[in-house]
């Protein structure tokens, strides 16, 4: 009896010696996920606040390196939480709850390849990613805030137009060019026709239709240089400047989707633009 108990002693201690050199890590102080990333979190747990899942809007802070590379550095980024592959970032993100801060080790072949659409070419280095999860927005009260946005952008559409015709009514002398901007020459030039991929220098000051100014190289006292028909300004500028002569000055109203479309920082939603525009020269190259 002592050595069936001897022996049945050994073997258990045979299953748990196994059974700890599966759960051991080969990345000291991380742990392995049964999905395949491993994972280290750091400081508190806040396991009493919410974990974020697919379809969530959750808000992170976020870095992303490999070997001696940073690849992305340490900033914020909103992300809606979707489902690639096992064991991918968002998988990762799952584990976590609001407030936490952790690190993970991807498969980066894969996630480069299924997130990226790029090589890995850090070989057998591992894939870090940083993460602190500050903030989320739950599937249903993000897919509501959105309802409503998009009804606010339908509403601003019908709105821009009648804001289009009230400025016209209001400023005549402004005709619609083909390219469906609104000008009217304030001072002829006598200089030479802008022509496509030159460099120009204007002076310019931008509006909204109730006179707020936004924007002004003029107030700055500093010129304001591009290349015409390069992309580097909005369409309404090219259409405009592609049509000038060196001495010309203009008032060109300029509709939302020749500008900044459903808008930029400073520029609400399909808000049209009107901007004071003099040619002073052709930057000879």
């Amino acid at each position: 009896m002592k050595r069936n108990l001897t022996k049945l002693a050994l073997i258990a201690l045979a299953a748990t010696t196994i059974f700890a050199l599966g759960a051991c890590s080969k990345y000291k102080g991380f742990k392995k996920d049964k999905s395949g990333f491993y994972y280290q979190f750091h400081g508190d747990i806040h396991d009493t606040a919410d974990q974020p899942r697919t379809g969530d809007l959750v808000g992170v802070l976020m870095s992303l390196r490999a070997g001696d590379s940073l690849l992305i550095p340490m900033m914020p980024n909103e992300m809606l939480m979707d489902s690639l592959y096992e064991g991918d970032m968002f998988a990762a993100l799952r584990t976590m709850h609001v407030g936490d801060s952790a690190t993970f080790i991807l498969d980066g072949p894969k996630f480069f390849d299924k997130m990226m659409n790029q090589e890995y070419t850090f070989g057998e280095d591992p894939l870090y990613l940083d993460v602190k999860l500050y903030g989320m927005m739950k599937k249903a009260d993000f897919e509501k805030a959105k309802a409503e946005f998009e009804a606010q952008l339908d509403e601003r559409r019908v709105q821009e137009v009648t804001e289009i015709d009230k400025y016209l009514q209001n400023n005549p002398g402004l005709k619609q060019a083909e390219t469906g901007v609104y000008v009217k020459t304030i001072k002829k030039g006598t200089g030479a026709k802008v022509e496509p991929l030159q460099t120009v220098k204007v002076h310019y000051t931008g509006r909204f239709t109730d006179g707020t100014v936004f924007d002004s190289s003029v107030e700055r006292g500093e010129p304001f240089t591009f290349t015409v028909g390069a992309g580097q300004v909005i369409p309404g500028w090219d259409a405009t400047l592609s049509n000038m002569k060196v001495g010309d000055k203009v008032t060109v109203l300029i509709p939302s989707d020749l500008a900044y479309g459903e808008g930029r920082q400073g520029i609400p939603p399909y808000t049209p633009l009107v901007f004071d525009i003099e040619l002073l020269e052709i930057v000879k190259e």
